[in-house]
């Protein structure tokens, strides 16, 4: 991380799942950045145990699949829980694939096999560009993922003749905590850069301050930095107006990012 220009000035709010924060808390700190948290989406193991009785019958099946995808760090977390429980390794019929690098780490250091995940971008549009993901007539791919999500990937294997099957390992949830609750922290701890790394979180951020334009006015005069053009495009049909583009949700490339914001004269906690 040496690489990076110090960070002394950003006040960064991260707005991950708890579960998530250690490895990008750490390396903002590193770079003299101050770090804040406020959880938008929540996750949890899934407990209906019908969904459980589902999970358990496909990987049970797993060597029957050409191609195993996780689309997101939580999907390779849960999914490798689930794989080892009733694998000693990884079936070798099967092709693992990440959306981007920090999920292959999580994948690759869990499962003990090598993964392959874009190199460009982390997202569902850089993985379908992948040279193993051009040619899947007739291959069996399971995809790892939480509750709900982005259907694109599963629609865009299907159209090229693939048979797709989802794993939801795990579940989330919007963030019980009101708009009010979210602006006493921007307002409080002086944020100055918003990170979001997924549309969920996004569109709870949005949901949250859709009957308050007051409140928005302020929301939208923050910095946001966002890992995919789609969400860029998402962002600014919602009103921001400053937005950085990361090249993905992975720790580096979201610390990377604020570097650029360092020049800025950057909002104080009057103006937002």
């Amino acid at each position: 991380m040496s690489s990076h220009k110090s960070l002394a000035g950003l006040r960064v709010l991260i707005t991950r799942p708890e579960r998530q924060l250690e490895p990008i808390t750490d390396t903002l700190r590193q770079l003299d950045g101050m770090v804040f948290h406020f959880s938008l989406i929540e996750i949890e193991k899934i407990k209906s145990a019908t969904r459980i009785a589902v999970i358990k019958q496909k990987v049970e099946r797993l060597k029957n699949y050409d191609k195993l995808i996780f689309v997101s760090s939580n999907a390779a977390k849960y999914g490798a829980e689930w794989i080892k429980r009733h694998w000693t390794k990884v079936p070798t019929e099967c092709e693992i694939i990440a959306i981007g690098p920090s999920t292959a780490k999580i994948a690759s250091d869990l499962l003990g096999c090598e993964v392959i995940f874009p190199q460009l971008g982390s997202s569902s549009e850089d993985l379908v560009s992948l040279p193993s993901l051009l040619d899947v007539a007739h291959k069996n791919i399971a995809i790892f993922r939480g509750t709900g999500g982005r259907e694109f990937l599963a629609s865009r294997l299907i159209e090229s003749g693939a048979e797709v099957d989802y794993l939801e390992v795990y579940s989330r949830s919007p963030s019980v905590q009101s708009s009010q609750q979210l602006l006493k922290t921007i307002t409080e701890d002086r944020i100055n850069v918003l990170t979001i790394t997924s549309g969920d979180s996004l569109e709870v951020m949005n949901k949250m301050f859709l009957e308050s334009k007051e409140h928005c006015a302020r929301l939208f005069s923050i910095p946001l930095i966002v890992p995919s053009v789609r969400l860029r495009a998402l962002a600014e049909t919602f009103g921001f107006r400053l937005i950085k583009l990361a090249q993905g949700a992975g720790v580096e490339a979201t610390v990377s990012a604020p570097v650029s914001y360092t020049h800025l004269t950057l909002p104080t906690n009057r103006e937002v």
